[in-house]
């Protein structure tokens, strides 16, 4: 999908919107009581993922999919409760911390142990 170029004519500021080329002047925002128009430059567009095999198995079918869009992605994430690696932070009020906690006290009570053996 096109990504377009839009600046205000009163301040200055410019965002970035995406849009199909047949709704490019549709809904355009507003800065500064106005509207923001197009600024000419050449719209960018973004290519679609190649189709790829998913390395989890997916709760609604047991297997490993077939992710063949960018959208397909995102819905076998949310649906397998999955997070991208880099793009999202992870909520970590849902996780279950599991765990030996005492290992920095154990690793300690090692080193004590072992470090006056190689003592010059």
């Amino acid at each position: 999908m096109p990504i377009y170029r839009l600046i205000c004519d009163t301040c200055g500021e410019e965002q970035d919107i995406y849009r199909s080329v047949a709704r490019m002047n549709e809904d355009l925002p507003q800065c500064c009581g106005e509207l923001m128009h197009r600024k000419i430059c050449a719209p960018a567009v973004i290519a679609d993922i190649a189709p790829y095999q998913a390395m989890g198995i997916d709760v609604a079918t047991g297997t490993a999919p077939m992710i063949t869009s960018r959208s397909s992605h995102r819905e076998y994430l949310k649906r397998n409760g999955y997070v991208e690696v880099g793009n999202e932070m992870p909520d970590t009020s849902k996780r279950e911390v599991k765990g030996d906690f005492n290992v920095r006290q154990e690793l300690k009570k090692a080193v004590q142990e072992v470090l006056p053996k190689y003592k010059n």
